[in-house]
């Protein structure tokens, strides 16, 4: 049985993302200011490094389309919310079983036959 955790001390993932926006935008604030760097030497330097690391950028793949039958496949993913917090999943075991079961989607899509599903 998974070990529940505190709800005062788990942050939401928009929570992380703020707080490092946030932080980050201030340190470019700080460096402008005192005139170590330019914002656009910021800019530039975040272009060169997406460049130079291209598997950074999100794929053409990352926002797919949507299916055509969104109902069923909410559905599907309340069902998949429901068994997750029935068996009493922790975030982080569940991203660990879906990344599991996405490593065996990907190995049948090797192995067998293509298939529309």
């Amino acid at each position: 049985m998974a070990v529940k955790l505190d709800p005062k001390e788990l942050v939401s993932i928009e929570e992380l993302l703020i707080s490092n926006m946030f932080e980050i935008g201030a340190l470019i604030e700080i460096l402008d200011r005192k005139g170590i760097l330019t914002k656009q030497e910021i800019l530039d330097e975040i272009k060169e490094l997406r460049r130079k690391t291209p598997t950074a950028e999100p794929s053409e793949q990352a926002f797919p389309e949507p299916y055509l039958n969104t109902q069923a496949e909410n559905a599907l993913i309340d069902r998949v919310f429901e068994l997750f917090n029935a068996t009493g999943l922790t975030s982080h075991q569940a991203k660990e079983l879906l990344r599991r079961v996405n490593l065996l989607v990907e190995l049948g899509e090797r192995l067998g036959p293509k298939t529309t599903h």
